[in-house]
């Protein structure tokens, strides 16, 4: 791995270039292979739209171009979890040289995204409107919305993931590895799918589909919404009982001292 980074961000692409030298075996994949990888940092949106050629949704924070093995990543918040977003981009390098070619873009997205280990895009689809609904695009569609604005974009990944998901539980105990093997050799992504799960693409999508309506459909929506009002409600009955102590403590302070003769009559 080697690393070129502007000077004050020098120390931290050193630190993700041993990272990646000790990345642990990708699903289905393995071991990175011992071929060479240029990580290259950005400071800024700009130098990154400067080095990609402006080839990037403005959303998008890294890169890879297997056939360069090169990664782009963008470095100018220390807030982001670049380790995380590096995982995801080498995932790229390490299921394009495995398998020689390209794959579907929501395959390759959709496997990054369980290689890096990305379960949180799986908690937005809890709470997607849409999907909730049973509105969900095709794979063609899907490839389309990876590309699109970052709302459509979230929503898109997240599918995704749940896709290469459902495949590498078709595999049971050997996950993506049946599937991966095919595609290195199979002519096209449809000819993998037969020879590995004996379903055309076709009938793929349509179980993929019915896999999301039942996780993330409108039991799957009501039980994460049911959450957040039930753990809302608790939060309002504490916030009444907290007033409601804070303003007996008060009446008794307002009360001491106060004394009233008992020959003492009420006026009209």
């Amino acid at each position: 791995m080697t690393a070129v980074a502007w000077p004050a961000q020098a120390g931290l692409a050193a630190a993700l270039a041993e990272t990646a030298d000790r990345a642990a075996p990708f699903p289905g994949v393995g071991p990175l292979p011992d071929r060479p990888i240029r990580l290259v940092l950005a400071p800024s949106r700009a130098a990154l739209d400067s080095l990609t050629r402006g080839r990037l949704p403005s959303w998008s924070e890294g890169a890879a171009f297997p056939e360069r093995g090169t990664i782009f990543l963008l470095a100018d918040r220390s807030s982001v979890d670049l380790s995380g977003a590096l995982r995801h981009e080498l995932a790229h390098l390490a299921l394009r040289w495995r398998v020689g070619r390209p794959a579907p873009l929501w395959f390759e997205e959709g496997y990054a995204a369980v290689a890096a280990g990305e379960w949180d895009r799986l908690d937005a689809l809890k709470l997607n409107w849409q999907v909730a609904r049973g509105i969900r695009p095709d794979l063609d569609e899907l490839d389309r919305e990876l590309r699109a604005d970052r709302e459509d974009a979230t929503t898109a990944y997240a599918l995704a993931t749940t896709a290469v998901l459902l495949l590498e539980r078709w595999g049971g105990a050997e996950g993506l590895r049946p599937l991966i093997d095919r595609l290195s050799r199979d002519p096209s992504f449809d000819a993998a799918l037969r020879d590995t799960y004996h379903v055309t693409e076709g009938d793929f999508e349509m179980r993929w589909g019915r896999d999301v309506e039942t996780r993330y459909g409108w039991l799957g929506w009501a039980g994460a919404a049911g959450l957040f009002w039930a753990l809302l409600g608790l939060a309002l009955v504490w916030l009444v009982r907290l007033r409601r102590r804070r303003d007996e403590a008060r009446r008794a302070r307002l009360d001491e001292g106060w004394v009233i003769p008992e020959d003492d009559e009420p006026t009209a």
